[in-house]
């Protein structure tokens, strides 16, 4: 009898997800693809516009596949996005419903599927939103065990929601991490996000008044915000040595990245010509944030890839001055191929009753395609 296919959501993906086995499965597959044995499609982006003048439908791919794991998999995002979108006060931030949403208030669609590169069938869905902020803080953690200070001791987090509740535990894994400093404009969630980390990782997890207060003296400082309008680092608050990770293109602001020594990228460039696509337009006078187009501020072709320092070819820290930066300049479907395979692994191997099961006739068809 086949195997069935998993529909994983993302309760079950939080019981079976190690972030140490994530950074595990990432750094190898940025080994693999170094080597020609990974690969992916770049990020592709489709807007439909309504006549109303107010929104867009926005519908995003990504892919990517590893010999090795034996896997491919398809990250889809479905959403429908107001065209003018509300601009927060500098040092505010906004909740991510107001940029996006999906079939009713609060509520997002993306989905990951993956598939299999010895018999072409589906092995899983799974729901995107767990996965997504594991990939991009196993991502980051690999790059600071190549680019930070082997001796980091001091934590600094900006932002107090779901990245940040991947990132601290990351940078923990892969550094002797002593104390965290968190800031985000919300008091009661970086209190909420002290409290949950220190009890969860057993060190101190102090809460700052200020993003100035909690980035001085950090040895590494990881961008975990939703703020697409604003900078909320300073270079002037950096010093000698710092490890820096963003989440967003907008993080950084044009000092920050002048104090920044070397920079390592997450992916290739992208062509935004030839891989945007639209039906409709904005109305007269409206320009919607534009897609990848921030990233250029940051990396260009020169920049070298986080998969040729991991693999070598490409240098890590070279001094303890040394101010590095690792930019998340997208991701890629095969960081979805690599944790998706590992929730897949683990539950063949300690079976989640959360799991739901598909047949895989459901999938397949006898005329082709």
């Amino acid at each position: 009898m086949a195997d069935p296919v998993y529909f994983i959501d993302n309760d079950v993906q939080q019981r079976v997800l190690t972030i140490e086995d994530a950074i595990d499965v990432t750094e190898r597959m940025y080994r693999e693809w170094a080597a020609g044995r990974a690969t992916i499609r770049p990020k592709t982006n489709m807007y439909v516009y309504d006549d109303d003048g107010e929104h867009r439908y926005g519908f995003s791919t990504m892919e990517g596949g590893s010999q090795e794991l034996g896997v491919v998999a398809i990250r889809i995002k479905s959403d429908v996005q107001p065209i003018r979108r509300e601009a927060p006060r500098p040092g505010t931030s906004l909740p991510t419903s107001a940029s996006k949403g999906a079939g009713a208030e609060g509520m997002f669609c993306g989905l990951v599927y993956l598939f299999s590169t010895h018999t072409g069938a589906p092995l899983a869905i799974l729901n995107d939103g767990y996965i997504q902020h594991v990939r991009v803080a196993a991502s980051a953690a690999v790059a600071a065990k190549h680019l930070a200070r082997e001796d980091a001791e001091t934590l600094c987090i900006l932002g107090s929601q779901w990245m940040a509740r991947t990132h601290a535990p990351a940078m923990c894994a892969v550094r002797p991490i002593k104390r965290i400093r968190v800031y985000s404009p919300d008091r009661e969630h970086r209190e909420a996000f002290a409290k949950e980390m220190t009890g969860r990782l057993k060190i101190p997890v102090e809460v700052m008044d200020s993003p100035q207060a909690a980035v001085e003296g950090a040895d590494i400082v990881s961008c975990c915000t939703n703020s697409f309008h604003h900078p909320v680092l300073s270079g002037e608050w950096l010093e000698d040595g710092t490890f820096i990770s963003n989440v967003l293109s907008s993080e950084l602001g044009e000092d920050a990245l002048a104090r920044v020594s070397y920079t390592v990228k997450n992916q290739p460039l992208r062509s935004l010509a030839d891989h945007v696509f639209e039906a409709g337009s904005p109305p007269p006078g409206v320009t919607p944030r534009s897609e990848g187009a921030g990233w250029l501020r940051q990396v260009d072709e020169a920049t070298p890839l986080l998969s040729e320092v991991v693999s070598g070819t490409a240098r890590g820290r070279a001094d303890r001055q040394e101010v590095t930066f690792f930019s998340n300049n997208e991701g890629t479907g095969l960081q979805f191929a690599a944790v998706g395979a590992l929730v897949l692994e683990r539950l063949r191997e300690h079976p989640d009753a959360g799991v739901k099961t598909m047949p895989l006739d459901w999938f397949l068809q006898d005329i082709p395609d």
